[in-house]
């Protein structure tokens, strides 16, 4: 199967790996990060919340079990050792889940069930080295304030910025030794520059300077601050429930979970939308590339809720879905001359 337009096009490796018949098993597949010779994937399987996988597909450990909601997954190295944050959004499985119920968000019997969410550093391994403060006790938030975090990026400087995407969708920036600095994103004065269901947080370095570029997913779009927090831009991707994006030869690739007008998500309905140097889209993976300023669509059939990408050394993009059944994450080789 070949998707995508243009000099962006993915064709499906159907035989990479094995890991539908393995013991480790998922719940939603989340984020994927690449540690040399090894694929982490962020997984909210209560039995193991990191998975990691050789090139070849095969899983070659599963572990993890306190980050019960596991979201988001950042990798970085400092001097030579090699570091994770790890996010629990704090969706967990229910353990009076009725069977039946799993979109009645209010039910206890909901297959998910909320609590507060959390934000770990920790060794390549899983040892915790510390947690990020709650923005309640931090005197940030009051306590009708939901702490749900989506994602988390780390600057240059070693800065850490939280996406509550999930929550109460600010960003909250900390330093390197995880002190509370600034919290930003939300702008009751402005709110066409206010996340929205922020899903994902990354740093666009590809400019003179580099900027913070934040999933507004709700609203269809992409917004980019500076490091300490002030509105720089917004793209708006019509139709699309985009995540934030991963970047490839100045271009952006972003997982979009869902496509459909504001308000009204389609299920099984992920694409994945790719981006020149001048944020224009020129491909779509698994729909029909649009004219501009039309909707993104799904060709249904592709995929089922892109979430998470990785485009690893080999050359091969990775793609991370949510509410896939149990699925495994998708090798996509890119077609000659991509």
């Amino acid at each position: 199967m070949i998707l995508g337009q243009g000099d962006w096009q993915f064709e499906v490796d159907e035989n990479w790996g094995q890991q539908q018949i393995s013991d480790v098993k998922l719940e939603n597949a989340h984020a994927l990060v690449q540690d040399k010779d090894k694929i982490l994937l962020v997984t909210d399987n209560p039995a193991n919340n990191i998975v990691e996988y050789d090139f070849s597909g095969q899983i070659t450990d599963g572990w993890g079990t306190q980050w019960p909601g596991a979201h988001g997954l950042e990798i970085v190295e400092e001097e030579g050792e090699t570091f994770l944050f790890i996010v629990d959004s704090g969706w967990i499985v229910n353990p009076q889940w009725d069977g039946v119920s799993t979109e009645a968000w209010d039910s206890p019997y909901n297959k998910m069930i909320p609590q507060a969410g959390s934000v770990a550093k920790t060794t390549r391994n899983g040892r915790v080295l510390f947690s990020l403060g709650h923005p309640q006790t931090l005197g940030v938030y009051t306590p009708d304030m939901p702490f749900n975090p989506t994602d988390v990026t780390v600057a240059s400087n070693g800065d850490i910025y939280v996406i509550d995407g999930y929550g109460s969708d600010f960003i909250l920036q900390y330093n390197a030794q995880g002190q509370f600095i600034r919290a930003f994103g939300k702008d009751s004065d402005n709110p066409e520059q206010s996340i929205k269901n922020g899903h994902g947080i990354t740093i666009d370095r590809r400019g003179e300077e580099p900027l913070l570029l934040a999933s507004s997913r709700a609203d269809h779009a992409l917004i980019w601050f500076t490091l300490s927090g002030e509105f720089v831009r917004k793209l708006t991707v019509p139709g699309a429930y985009i995540h934030a994006p991963i970047f490839y030869k100045n271009h952006m690739l972003a997982a979009v979970c869902w496509t459909g007008d504001k308000g009204k998500p389609e299920d099984n309905s992920g694409v994945v939308c790719i981006f020149d140097e001048s944020d224009t889209l020129v491909s779509v993976l698994g729909g029909d590339l649009p004219e501009s300023g039309t909707a993104v669509t799904n060709n249904k059939g592709s995929f089922y809720h892109c979430h998470g990408l990785l485009m690893a050394d080999d050359g091969n993009l990775y793609l991370a879905q949510w509410k896939a059944g149990h699925l495994h994450p998708m090798k996509l080789t890119p077609c000659v001359g991509s």
